[in-house]
Formats: C-alpha cells, sequence, structure tokens
C-alpha cells in the first residue's frame, strides 16, 4: 500500500512538472478552492447535525457559490490550454517546482483523518479529522475543556466566539478551533486527555 501511494504521488507531480507554468497555478488554486469547498461541506454538516437550520442554509449558499467560481476557473484553465499552443504557453515563467511541492503537501495532508478510542469503547472516527477532533473535544466536556484556558493561533479552544480568520467546527452553539494540520490535532487531543486524566489512543490514517 505505502509503495503504492508513494508510485502515485510521484505520478502526480511528474504529470504536474509537465504542464506549463499557468496551468500548474490554475491546478494550485483549484486544489485550494477543493479543500475551502471541502470544509464548507463539513461545516455544514457540523451545523445540520446541531439543527442550525439557518447558518445550513447559509453555507449551503457559500458552497454552492464557491462550486460555481470552481467551475469558471477550471472552465479558465481549459480555455488556456486548448486556446494557445504549448510554445506559446510556455513563455509564461512561473516557478512550477514550488507550486508543485505545495500541490503534493496539501494533496498528502488531505489524505489522512483521525481515530480515536476512550477506554469505555467509544470510537471516534469521521471522514475529516476537524470533525473527529471536534466531536472527541465534545466527549472529553466542553466545559472541562474550556476550563482548560487552551489557545490554538492565539484564539480559545473553544469559544463562543466565531472567528474571521481561522477554520472551526461548530458544536453545539460553540466553535471548536481546527485550523491546525492532521498531526497537530492528534497532539492536541492528546494533551486535552492528558490534562483531564483521559485515556484515549489517537492514530492517523488515510482517508
Amino acid at each position: 500500500m505505502h509503495n503504492y501511494n508513494r508510485m502515485s504521488q510521484r505520478a502526480d507531480m511528474e504529470k504536474i512538472m509537465s504542464n506549463d507554468g499557468v496551468t500548474t497555478a490554475f491546478q494550485m488554486i483549484l486544489e485550494e478552492v477543493d479543500s475551502v469547498i471541502s470544509e464548507v461541506n463539513s461545516q455544514g454538516s457540523a451545523y445540520l447535525r446541531n439543527s442550525d437550520y439557518a447558518k445550513t442554509e447559509d453555507v449551503i449558499a457559500a458552497g454552492k457559490n464557491l462550486a460555481s467560481f470552481r467551475s469558471k476557473l477550471e472552465d479558465l484553465k481549459n480555455e488556456w490550454v486548448a486556446g494557445l499552443d504549448e510554445p506559446i504557453r510556455s513563455r509564461v515563467k512561473i516557478e512550477t517546482a514550488e507550486v508543485a511541492r505545495s500541490i503534493a503537501s496539501t494533496s498528502k495532508s488531505a489524505r489522512t483523518i483521525l481515530v480515536v478510542k476512550f477506554n469505555d469503547g467509544t470510537v471516534i472516527y469521521e471522514s475529516k479529522a476537524a470533525d473527529t477532533f471536534a466531536l472527541t473535544v465534545k466527549k472529553f466536556g466542553l466545559q472541562r475543556v474550556i476550563r482548560l484556558g487552551l489557545r490554538i493561533n492565539n484564539f480559545p479552544l473553544v469559544s463562543l466566539q466565531r472567528s474571521d480568520t481561522y477554520s472551526q467546527t461548530a458544536i453545539d452553539n460553540y466553535w471548536v478551533m481546527t485550523h491546525s494540520n492532521t498531526d497537530s490535532k492528534r497532539d492536541q487531543l492528546l494533551k486535552i486527555a492528558a490534562a483531564l486524566n483521559e485515556h484515549i489512543s489517537v492514530d492517523i490514517v488515510p482517508a
């Protein structure tokens, strides 16, 4: 499995590097938009689970706008490739190696999620690491976690206030800070568990 993943990532990298700079840049932007769409979908699901239908509708509207923008961006990329021959396109110089590394890094982190196991047999295993993180914090007890006074990105881990800058997940009328990579989320959960004298295991697995 690991050998296959490395071969797949190498093939993706070679494909990216074979493109001209503008096409590669389009791909990078599309990857970023896809990442935001995924976060929006996750947030909408959290609102729906909490029966917050008004906010769910707002997120759905935002998701539709993002999807529409992504479609236009894809059309522009296709127009660039179809409308100009390769020698002309190659005259536009963009540092494709750095772009490719950014895409590969984003793709790698997007393919990992968390599996959290409690001593009482509870297993939290969502399709997004952010959802697993937030639900685990809920399992610990939101008020217990709040009393720890933990902060991420200089913002409370659990807050009634929504951040305008960082990604959060809605849980029971609170916002849980989830703006971090999967490794950091695992470390944060283990730190919280230790502070609360809870015994858990946290594994990072492929999505």
